[in-house]
């Protein structure tokens, strides 16, 4: 009889444990918590995670690498992640640009003489260096933001301006001669003629005066006006 008891016993505690072990081995969670999920993204992708959120299975677990934001989505059973979304491009850093002094060093290295003049081309993001080096002139062309050098371009030299030449002085008109010659002899005018010269030519005036009885030829400087010589017809 104790045996039989001993043995009923036995087996109530044997069954008791195996109930336990099943109970505690079907409740068991073998999910994954929000941090094995971000640990999952990064390992494989990078980054930084900003947020992770459970939504049913899901884990969204929002990062950012350099190239921008993603969202990735892991299955919270198995730690897969089963997807990569770009949410946001990081934005091309603006290069800075180089300040005057630093554009005419460049200049200067690469062409020597020294630095004058500085313009800043705004469409085409370059400064023109004018550059001088004894009578040799240059304009070199440095990208703003890069400091390479585009092209170098020489600048013809300054040519001082000729003086200009004198004005001729005026020739005297025919009548003006005429006037001139009649202060000599005031009469009726026969004949004119001009010759030019080098030192601006003359008149020669050929007047009768019938009352005086006279003629003369009158030499006349175009020029100047002076009456140079003067011939009498007796």
């Amino acid at each position: 009889m104790k045996k039989w008891m001993f043995m009923a016993a036995a087996t109530a505690i044997i069954a008791i444990a195996a109930m336990v072990y099943l109970l505690s081995a079907g409740g068991k969670d073998d999910s994954i918590s929000a941090a094995q999920a971000g640990e999952a993204v990064i390992s494989q992708y990078g980054g930084v995670i900003e947020e992770t959120a459970l939504t049913g299975e899901i884990y969204e677990v929002g990062f950012t690498r350099e190239d921008g934001k993603y969202k990735a989505g892991v299955d919270r059973s198995t730690g897969r992640v089963l997807s990569v979304e770009l949410i946001e491009k990081a934005s091309e850093p603006v290069p800075e640009k180089l300040t005057e002094d630093e554009a005419k060093a460049i200049a200067v290295k690469e062409a020597g003489g020294v630095a004058g003049a500085i313009r800043y081309a705004e469409e085409a993001n370059e400064y023109e260096v004018d550059i001088t080096e004894g009578s040799t002139k240059k304009t070199v062309f440095v990208v703003a933001d890069s400091g390479d050098i585009r092209k170098i371009t020489d600048v013809a030299a300054e040519m001082p301006e000729p003086e200009p030449a004198p004005e001729p002085e005026p020739v005297l008109s025919q009548q003006e001669a005429i006037a001139i010659a009649k202060e000599t002899l005031d009469g009726e005018v026969q004949e004119v003629e001009f010759t030019e010269t080098t030192d601006g030519g003359y008149y020669l005036i050929e007047i009768e005066n019938e009352e005086l009885d006279k003629e003369a030829t009158v030499q006349i400087h175009a020029i100047r006006g002076e009456t140079m010589t003067v011939e009498w017809d007796d």
